[in-house]
């Protein structure tokens, strides 16, 4: 039987600012403030073998809950949701009979130190609801695993059976089996391709069999990527034009991980494709990243115009200097200095338009003043204590911003096919990207609506490229292959295994899911999910919790992986980086 919550809680203690404990009646769905770095701590009476569910709504505040066992002696630690907002989950077995503890507190990142641990615990000012509590039984907890393994067998049964199959990764090799997303892409403006890792071989390749299938069937012309809205602009020459060669222009964008020969491939058929279409069905190559990568060629032209218009002689802003600095520096903890003198030398172009276009042209007047905004944004995005001070993710939103610059220069009605990682195309606005909310997706998500569709990418073994960093050491080291550790029974990338399917996609958008298909969409699960760094210091594989219908529209699952293989030029950007200590 079920215990009552009511008797079964007992008490809270609230730490006071005397740091006494106050005993505090707990009452469901009583609201409780959490404010600062505050702990709440419940006692539960528990038996061995009995099962806890616990559903804490948080609002404004991401919280962490720790269960003690009666010593006191931290058991588990849960943080399902890492959202301010949302249901967090604890679920928990007794292996002992004892009055267990569960310490509800605020999230507080461990790499936060002085005035920014601080600042940060100072602007923490939520609350939470018990929306659930229940003991379950040994054998009521048996039941409830009976059922929810029904449940995921269901599950896995409809992305069996309603999965496409798709018979390969590589480009030009037939559209047909793709033919059926005709109908499901028919009204998008936007396809978002994530990628479980930057460094995938077959992912790349199949983001690239995806870019001909949007282009030659379904009218795409503008191809974009998680990478330097300035650097790439080489790559747009050549695809277009036939200006320089593939390999030199990849270089110019700065990012090692996109120099890989499986972009190189895409780059040379787009090229190849554009010399067979008209004008206006050639496809482009544009970047929409604002890191302070790949833009060396806005400093100069920034710094050419200052001098050819004889701003060189405004006093605030000492230009060369300025931009050494900002090209060769590692320190990025506070740029707020920088940051100002930037700001100073836009507002200077801005009032003084009439007199600089007539000085030069309006278009070289806006290519400058563009270009500003670029290096801006850069510094932005990469200021430490800019980014803590805010709660949304500063890169993404730039991304974003520059996403609709580029369709209105090139036409508002234009179709795009977007690159970028998992957890940039996520369109959910509480997802977590680099430890801030509000991913490019969920922007997108909410200017265009259903104009822009998510495909999220899941793996379940292999291998993936990434660069070997060091935590013991906090060094870098060169791009390395890394094991893929297969996740867990429950696993998103798991279910899609036993669909013994070994290549496939599948739609999440569907109308009336039955109720096991609903709970499988809105249920967190852990799929892999890394970066471009990794360590051989860890023998798993790194990963995240997600909803797979509330993160993507649909997704593909290639189930063995392998590798980037990293070009001659991408070896060179690696080398590079280690002479400097990056």
């Amino acid at each position: 039987m079920k215990k009552n919550w009511c008797i079964l809680l007992g008490v809270l203690w609230l730490s006071t600012v005397l740091g006494q404990e106050t005993p505090v009646t707990f009452e469901k769905d009583k609201e409780t403030q959490l404010i600062g770095d505050v702990k709440h701590r419940y006692t539960v009476s528990m038996q061995k073998g009995e099962f806890l569910q616990l559903h804490l709504l948080q609002k404004n505040v991401n919280i962490q809950v720790l269960a003690l066992s009666p010593e006191k002696d931290t058991i588990k630690g849960f943080n399902s949701n890492y959202t301010k907002e949302g249901t967090d989950v604890v679920e928990f077995k007794a292996k002992r009979a004892g009055n267990h503890i569960f310490e509800v507190s605020p999230y507080i990142p461990s790499s936060y130190k002085d005035t920014i641990l601080t600042n940060y615990i100072n602007r923490i000012h939520g609350s939470y609801v018990v929306d659930k509590f229940d003991i379950l039984s040994k054998k009521e907890h048996q039941k409830l695993l009976a059922l929810r393994k029904v449940q995921q067998d269901s599950a896995i049964s409809w992305v069996k059976n309603e999965s496409i199959t798709l018979k390969g990764v590589k480009a030009e090799i037939g559209l047909e089996d793709l033919m059926p997303l005709k109908s499901v892409l028919k009204d998008v403006q936007i396809v978002g391709l994530g990628e479980t890792s930057h460094g995938t071989h077959e992912i790349f390749q199949m983001k690239h069999r995806m870019l001909e299938f949007l282009v030659k069937e379904m009218g795409f012309t503008i191809f974009a990527i998680e990478a330097s809205h300035i650097g790439c602009k080489p790559i747009n020459d050549y695809v277009l034009h036939g200006k320089g060669n593939s390999r030199e222009a990849l270089g110019v964008q700065g990012f090692w991980i996109w120099n890989t020969e499986e972009v190189i491939a895409m780059i040379e058929w787009m090229r190849a494709y554009n010399t067979t279409v008209p004008e206006a069905k050639k496809v482009q190559f544009v970047g929409i990243d604002t890191q302070m990568v790949g833009i060396d060629q806005a400093y100069a032209n920034v710094a050419e115009y200052i001098e050819k218009t004889k701003l060189e002689k405004f006093p605030e802003v000492a230009v060369d200097s300025l931009f050494s600095y900002l090209k060769t520096t590692t320190e990025k903890d506070d740029l707020l200095p920088q940051r100002k003198e930037l700001y100073s030398l836009l507002s200077y172009l801005v009032l003084h338009e009439i007199r600089l276009v007539y000085q030069t042209s309006r278009q070289e007047y806006q290519n400058v003043v563009s270009d500003l905004r670029k290096i801006i944004q850069g510094v932005e995005s990469g200021d430490r204590a800019l980014q803590r001070s805010v709660d949304h993710d500063i890169r993404d939103e730039y991304m974003a911003q520059t996403t609709f610059e580029v369709l209105k220069k090139e036409n508002p009605n234009a179709k795009m096919v977007l690159w970028a990682h998992n957890g940039h195309i996520d369109k959910k606005t509480e997802t977590f990207v680099n430890g801030y909310q509000r991913p490019i997706g969920s922007i997108l998500k909410e200017y265009l609506g259903d104009k822009y569709y998510a495909i999220g990418f899941s793996t379940y073994e292999g291998s993936f490229q990434a660069r070997d960093y060091s935590p013991k050491h906090k060094k870098f080291g060169t791009a390395a292959s890394f094991q893929i550790v297969p996740l867990k029974e429950g696993s998103l990338d798991w279910c899609f295994t036993q669909t013994k399917k070994e290549l496939f996609f599948i739609n999440f958008n569907i109308q009336s899911p039955s109720n096991a298909v609903h709970t499988f969409l809105h249920t967190n699960r852990r799929i892999g999910s890394a970066g471009a760094n990794w360590t051989f210091e860890y023998d798993y594989t790194p990963s995240r919790n997600i909803a797979p219908g509330e993160s993507f529209d649909g997704m593909i699952f290639i189930k063995e992986t392998s590798a980037a293989v990293l070009s001659p030029g991408g070896k060179q950007e690696i080398e590079r980086r280690l002479k400097l200590g990056r």
